[in-house]
């Protein structure tokens, strides 16, 4: 029995706008002022996420190569992220059949999902597209990446959230639309489904293997039906 859906934010829910070139320059900048050898760090590789970066960095805290504390390094990192995503956040826009959806699971009575919002997003920008975009008033909590020990791919936030709302991972579905969503998901042993929006397409997805491949959010009533139902 499905009771709680964690949705993605940025591409699943609302138009992404951002600049990946700034914002891996952002981190990097922000690690060479702080004393790290950045040439030790692969930062551009594809494949290569901001938490991986980060975890780099951390290693060579716990290897004494930089006298530092990896918290602090994080958050002065998030801080300069939040900059970058505040700017970018202002252009986007809710995606077709996002809030038709979120205010249908919202008004179902018989068998009430809970939802939540977990991104890679911090929580200023966040703020602004559950305030601003009108998100805020569909789901019970959000998770963004100063709320969790680590950002998707690893699963941490995913088991963070799960702890956070009472569920077990079992009646749980994540709802994202890119990889790190597929990879965070498969780690936290909780079911994917891959709605193809705005970066990746279908069989970039498939090629994943998701649990769930979809190409519109609107295709999501039926697979919750489903699984609601007991179908898989």
């Amino acid at each position: 029995m499905l009771k709680g859906i964690l949705f993605d934010l940025d591409g699943t829910l609302i138009s992404l706008h951002v600049d990946g070139t700034a914002f891996r320059n952002e981190i990097v900048g922000e690690l060479s002022r702080g004393g790290f050898r950045m040439d030790l760090i692969d930062s551009t590789s594809k494949g290569v996420y901001v938490q991986d970066i980060l975890d780099r960095a951390r290693s060579q805290i716990e290897e004494g190569l930089v006298n530092a504390d990896y918290e602090r390094v994080r958050s002065r990192t998030f801080k300069a992220l939040d900059t970058l995503e505040l700017e970018w956040i202002r252009h986007s826009q809710l995606l077709l059949g996002a809030e038709a959806i979120l205010s249908r699971l919202c008004g179902e009575r018989d068998a009430p999902v809970t939802l939540a919002l977990l991104t890679n997003s911090g929580r200023a920008a966040t703020k602004y597209a559950l305030e601003g975009l009108g998100l805020g008033k569909y789901f019970a909590r959000s998770f963004t990446r100063d709320d969790v020990p680590a950002m998707k791919p690893r699963p941490d936030g995913i088991t963070s959230a799960l702890k956070a709302l009472g569920l077990d991972r079992r009646e749980v579905l994540y709802v994202g639309d890119s990889p790190t969503d597929i990879i965070a998901s498969k780690r936290a042993g909780v079911r994917i489904a891959s709605v193809a929006t705005e970066r990746y397409d279908l069989q970039a997805l498939a090629r994943l293997e998701p649990d769930y491949t979809l190409g519109s959010l609107s295709e999501l009533d039926d697979l919750i039906a489903r699984l609601g139902r007991g179908t898989p």
